[in-house]
């Protein structure tokens, strides 16, 4: 769908589970939000499904935020994209 529509998340919640993580599994936890979460604005960040490991988040259209247990794929994205902000940072201001 993402390769043949073209669209935009405005709010919306992408996670990542490890492989051996079923579908049960996940549904058996409150689901990721974005419209609404305060938590996503407070220190220290953490990811919202229990059972996740990354997690993209569409905010508003405006904002999308990368929160991953993988810090080699932050500092990746860090490195490719002068333009990043550390959540950490932002959440201080």
């Amino acid at each position: 769908m993402i390769e043949t529509e073209n669209f935009q998340w405005i709010w919306g919640v992408f996670s990542a589970f490890p492989q051996s993580v079923t579908k049960d599994d996940v549904l058996k936890y409150e689901l990721p939000k974005a419209d609404g979460n305060e938590k996503i604005w407070k220190n220290p960040i953490s990811i919202q499904h229990p059972l996740s490991v990354m997690e993209i988040i569409a905010w508003d259209s405006s904002m999308t935020i990368l929160i991953s247990k993988f810090d080699e794929i932050v500092e990746k994205l860090l490195k490719s994209n002068p333009l990043i902000e550390d959540l950490e940072e932002y959440n201080k201001n």
